[in-house]
C-alpha cells in the first residue's frame, strides 16, 4: 500500500466514525473526529463545512467563519470543486460575497464539477451582488448543460435587477417555458410586470396553484402571485382570496407564535447603552462617513435609497448585513439584529469602535471613493443603540409610512427565506407595526442629531423640499435632479426592483382600502399605532 492510498484509508475511516457519531448525537466526539481529517488533509473540504456547521451550533462565530473561509481556501488551492456550490453557500451565510465571487470567478468554468453546479453557482454570484459576472458565467455555461430552469430563472432576475426590463420579461417567460408550473418563476414574473392584457396570466397561474399542495411553499408563492395578478386585473374578491390561501399556506409552514417584537425592545429599551449624545462632535469624521436607511421592509426605504444614492458623494451599497457582522466577529457570536439577540444586556460592554472599524472595513469594499456611502438594510432600525455607540458619526434615516399601509404591504409580499415571519398573521404583524413604531420615535427623540424620520407620505407628495431638507441633516450640499428615479441606472436588489425605477407617485397611499372589509380584523389589532 502506497502512502497515498494508506492516506486515503485514513480518512475515510475518520469520516465514517465521524458521521457514525454524529448520527449517535456525540457531537464533541464528532467535531475531533473531524479536526482529525483536517489535520491530516488541510484541504478536506467536507470536513472543514461540517466543521463550521458545529461550532455554529455552539455560538463560536469567528472559528465557524474561519472554516467557511478555509474551505474556500481548500477549494481553491487543492482543485476540489466538487462541492464547490456548498461552499458557495455557507459563505453567503457569513455575508462573504467577495470571497463567493473570488472563489466562482477565479475557477476553471470548463471544471466538469463546475459545469455540473453552474445553475446554483450563478445563482450564487447573483446573490452575491455580482450581476455583469453572473450573466457572463450563465452566458457562457448554458451552451454547456442541458436546459435548466434555475439557469433561465437566476438570467432573468439579473437582467430584472440590472434594469434590463424587457429582456427580464422575456427570460422569465422562456424560464417558464421550461418548468411551467416552477412556482419562483410565476411569482417572479407577477412582481415584474404586469400582464400586457389584464388577467391574460392568471388561467396559467390558477393551473399550478391546482398542481400544488396546500401548505406547501411551492403553494405559497403560486397563491401570492396569483393574488398579484387578479388584483392588477381589477378582481379585488378573488384576489383576496387567493392572499388569503397563501397567507395560510405560510402560517402551516412557519408555525403560529405570539410576535415577540415588544417584549425584545422593551428589554432593549432598558438597558442603559452608554450613549453620549456629544460623542458625535468628539470624533473624527470616518470614511466613507456612513447613511442607514432603516424600516420596516416594503415602507419605502429603497426609494429613499435611490433618491439619496442620486447625489454624486454618496455611494449605495444595497441591503447588506455588515453590521451585524461587524458585531458578530467582534463579539464571537453569531447577531443579526437585538430582536433577535438571546442576552442583549452583552453586547453593552463590547469594543464598539472594533465594530465601527470592522463595519467601514466592510463598507469599503463595496462603496466607491465617495464621500459617504449609504446601507439599506432595513433591519438595522433594530440596531441603532449599538449604531450609535460604533459609528457615532453615521446618520439614521427612519422610513415610516402609515400603519395601515405598512401592515398591508408587508402582507402581501411574500418574503424569501422565511425573513419577516411575523407578517403572515394578523395578530403578529399588528404588533410588530406596532412595537417598531414606538421603538423608531423613542429613538429619533433621544439622538435628533443622529436620526431623522422620514414620512412616506411626504416624501412622495413633495419629494424636492423633503430631499432638500433630509441633505442638510446628512450634511450633503444641494444636487439637481435627484428625485428623477429614471437618473439612477445602478442595479436594485430588493422586492421593489421593478417599482421604483418608474417616476414618483402617490399610488401606494392607503392601498389597503381596497380590502377595507377583509383587513376590519387587522384594523382593529392596529389600534393607535403611528
Amino acid at each position: 500500500m502506497t502512502d497515498r492510498q494508506a492516506i486515503a484509508r485514513q480518512l475515510d475511516q475518520l469520516w465514517s466514525q465521524a458521521q457514525d457519531l454524529e448520527k449517535a448525537g456525540a457531537v464533541d466526539a464528532a467535531i475531533e473526529r473531524y479536526a482529525q481529517i483536517v489535520s491530516v488533509d488541510a484541504h478536506h473540504v467536507p470536513a472543514l463545512l461540517r466543521l463550521s456547521r458545529f461550532t455554529q451550533f455552539q455560538g463560536r462565530y469567528r472559528q465557524s467563519r474561519q472554516y467557511a473561509r478555509d474551505a474556500a481556501d481548500a477549494v481553491r488551492l487543492g482543485q476540489r470543486t466538487r462541492l464547490m456550490s456548498y461552499v458557495t453557500q455557507r459563505l453567503l451565510e457569513f455575508s462573504e460575497e467577495l470571497e463567493v465571487s473570488s472563489l466562482i470567478l477565479s475557477t476553471d468554468w470548463q471544471d466538469p464539477d463546475v459545469v455540473r453546479q453552474s445553475p446554483v453557482l450563478a445563482q450564487h454570484l447573483w446573490l452575491a451582488g455580482r450581476y455583469e459576472d453572473s450573466l457572463r458565467f450563465i452566458d457562457t455555461l448554458t451552451p454547456r448543460i442541458p436546459p435548466h430552469p434555475l439557469m433561465a430563472l437566476t438570467r432573468a432576475n439579473v437582467l430584472r435587477y440590472l434594469g434590463r426590463m424587457d429582456e427580464a420579461s422575456a427570460a422569465y417567460e422562456h424560464a417558464l417555458q421550461l418548468a411551467p408550473d416552477l412556482p419562483d418563476t410565476h411569482w417572479a414574473i407577477a412582481t415584474h410586470a404586469r400582464a400586457p392584457t389584464p388577467g391574460a396570466r392568471v388561467p396559467r397561474v390558477r393551473a399550478a396553484v391546482g398542481k400544488s399542495s396546500p401548505g406547501s411553499i411551492e403553494h405559497a408563492h403560486l397563491c401570492f402571485a396569483l393574488f398579484r395578478e387578479l388584483q392588477d386585473a381589477g378582481e379585488l374578491d378573488p384576489a383576496w382570496d387567493a392572499l388569503r390561501a397563501g397567507l395560510d399556506s405560510m402560517t402551516r409552514i412557519i408555525p403560529k407564535a405570539s410576535d415577540t417584537t415588544e417584549e425584545a425592545l422593551d428589554q432593549s429599551a432598558r438597558i442603559d447603552w452608554k450613549i453620549s449624545l456629544n460623542q458625535r462632535a468628539l470624533q473624527p469624521l470616518p470614511s466613507p462617513i456612513p447613511i442607514f436607511v432603516v424600516g420596516l421592509p416594503r415602507t419605502g426605504t429603497t426609494l429613499l435609497e435611490r433618491i439619496v444614492g442620486n447625489h454624486g458623494w454618496v455611494s449605495s451599497v444595497g441591503e447588506r448585513n455588515d453590521f451585524g457582522a461587524a458585531v458578530s466577529e467582534v463579539a464571537d457570536q453569531f447577531f443579526t439584529t437585538l430582536l433577535q439577540a438571546q442576552n442583549p444586556g452583552t453586547l453593552v460592554d463590547i469594543d464598539h469602535r472594533a465594530v465601527g472599524h470592522l463595519y467601514l472595513q466592510r463598507l469599503r469594499r463595496h462603496a466607491s471613493a465617495t464621500a459617504f456611502a449609504l446601507d439599506k438594510n432595513p433591519q438595522n432600525l433594530f440596531n441603532i443603540p449599538l449604531i450609535l455607540r460604533a459609528l457615532p458619526q453615521a446618520r439614521i434615516l427612519i422610513l415610516k409610512r402609515a400603519p395601515m399601509d405598512a401592515a398591508f404591504s408587508n402582507l402581501k409580499e411574500l418574503f424569501q427565506g422565511g425573513a419577516y415571519a411575523y407578517s403572515y398573521d394578523f395578530s403578529s404583524l399588528a404588533a410588530h407595526v406596532r412595537a417598531a413604531y414606538r421603538w423608531a420615535d423613542a429613538w429619533a427623540a433621544r439622538a435628533p442629531q443622529s436620526i431623522r424620520i422620514v414620512q412616506y407620505e411626504e416624501l412622495v407628495a413633495a419629494p424636492e423640499p423633503v430631499t432638500a431638507s433630509l441633505l442638510e441633516f446628512i450634511g450633503l450640499p444641494p444636487a439637481p435632479g435627484l428625485t428623477d428615479m429614471r437618473g439612477n441606472t445602478s442595479p436594485v436588489a430588493t422586492a421593489s426592483s421593478a417599482q421604483v425605477r418608474r417616476p414618483i407617485n402617490t399610488e401606494a397611499i392607503e392601498a389597503w382600502r381596497r380590502y377595507e372589509a377583509p383587513l376590519q380584523p387587522l384594523l382593529q389589532l392596529m389600534g393607535s399605532a403611528s
